[in-house]
């Protein structure tokens, strides 16, 4: 195979269901005695986590994403969940041990995400600390677990303030809202707080490839296409497709960043937008026609017929495999920009459900063990500072993925993948 286009990514969850520390082939986790082993993800339960500041006590939204339950009630019935708190990742140190109790009041629905929120009382002369919610199915008995890293003293603003449907009272587990949706940012206090809002309508660039080890280039400017004020609490109006940053004061090194995008996402239906990520698996001619043809559904059309010598179930097939991970990609790991276009986005499309998943405050490192083409690959992602969003990460890369890469996409390229993997 030809060489792949390497995209630069101009700027810098899955908060999956925590899996144990096994170090990696190219790289090794930090050890975390707290943690727990899961199968492939998408298998079971999808889930993350945060909070909010609320005096002497932390509001923790534990979110569940689960094609099993239909509604609250069902969700209820189903789902057993206990929540420990740990001074740190590192300790096995009980603090506190609690059965959370699940009602229509606490346990709220939106899109395919079940969002539980309960209060934790501030342990006393603690700054932060480590939470882990287990997550037990009574139908089968399976238990699972997420975890979430605690501050109970914090000037960031995310700690106080996250978004809810436009009642206020609906709290919304996501980075993305669809343009002229109404939502409120809210704290728990709510104290009407200032807020600066800035939008961007910038178009970011794909995630760069694993072997992409060159230093990046600078960073490209996002100018500010307008800007107004809000007020916590009140209804907002996403009134266009663009990327949406709230900052109580100009000077803060962080805000909340959101994305407004079209009805139909996390799904793409849009020609000219699904050609875009069939550059993780392109060369650089295939790439730059794609992305520079006037004809989107005759390009696209061509290009699956083509890598499939021209058998239409085989394009078919690939194309509903692709297109599917790309819309789970958009589902839980959209930040600041779509979530195909994230490192992890990149890797979950080209390699599918990771077979287990290491997480400690800092980084997440996902394992895959079930490939014939190899025992086992590791691919770090570690957490970075990033002024839009609490939950960016950047893939550790490193020249020798290409002998597993490369090959994994020669089989998305001839149609061998199986529909099962995902």
């Amino acid at each position: 195979m030809k060489r792949l286009l390497y995209f630069f990514v101009s700027a810098c969850l899955l908060s999956s269901c925590m899996v144990s520390n096994t170090p990696g082939k190219y790289g090794t986790g930090k050890q975390n005695n707290t943690s727990a082993t899961s199968k492939s993800p998408s298998q079971q339960l999808i889930c993350k986590s945060r909070f909010l500041n609320n005096g002497n006590s932390v509001r923790v939204y534990l979110s569940i994403d689960t094609d099993k339950q239909t509604n609250v009630t069902q969700f209820i019935k189903d789902l057993s969940i206990s929540f420990s708190l740990y001074p740190d990742y590192t300790s096995r140190q009980v603090i506190s041990s609690t059965a959370l109790m699940l009602t229509p009041e606490n346990v709220t629905l939106d899109g395919n995400w079940f969002t539980v929120s309960f209060d934790l009382p501030k342990p006393k002369d603690m700054l932060t600390a480590m939470g882990i919610s287990e997550i037990r199915d009574n139908s089968t008995g399976n238990k699972f677990a997420n975890d979430i890293f605690l501050r109970f003293q914090s000037g960031k603003v995310g700690d106080y303030y996250m978004f809810f449907d436009k009642s206020g009272q609906k709290p919304l587990a996501r980075n993305y809202f669809y343009a002229q949706d109404t939502i409120q940012l809210k704290s728990l206090a709510d104290n009407g707080q200032k807020f600066q809002v800035y939008r961007y309508k910038y178009e970011f660039d794909p995630a760069m490839s694993p072997m992409a080890t060159a230093p990046r280039q600078v960073s490209k400017q996002l100018f500010v296409d307008s800007s107004f004020t809000v007020t916590s609490g009140t209804p907002i109006i996403l009134k266009q497709e663009a990327l949406y940053y709230f900052t109580r004061d100009t000077t803060e090194s962080y805000g909340i960043g959101i994305i407004a995008v079209d009805n139909r996402y996390p799904k793409i239906t849009r020609p000219e937008k699904l050609v875009k990520p069939l550059v993780y698996m392109s060369t650089n001619t295939e790439a730059t026609d794609l992305y520079n043809t006037k004809e989107a559904k005759k390009s696209m059309d061509n290009y699956w017929l083509n890598l499939m010598n021209g058998n239409q179930g085989a394009a078919k097939r690939t194309i509903k495999n692709f297109y599917q991970r790309v819309e789970k990609a958009n589902r839980l790991f959209t930040t600041y920009k779509e979530g195909w276009k994230t490192d992890k986005g990149m890797v979950w499309i080209i390699m599918g459900d990771p077979t287990k998943i290491t997480r400690t405050k800092d980084r997440e490192v996902w394992s895959y063990t079930r490939n014939g083409q190899f025992s086992e690959i590791n691919f770090t992602f570690n957490k970075r500072a990033n002024q839009f969003v609490e939950d960016h990460y950047e893939l550790q890369r490193y020249a020798e993925y290409q002998s597993i890469w490369f090959p994994v996409v020669e089989q998305w390229r001839n149609g061998d993948l199986l529909s099962k993997q995902n």
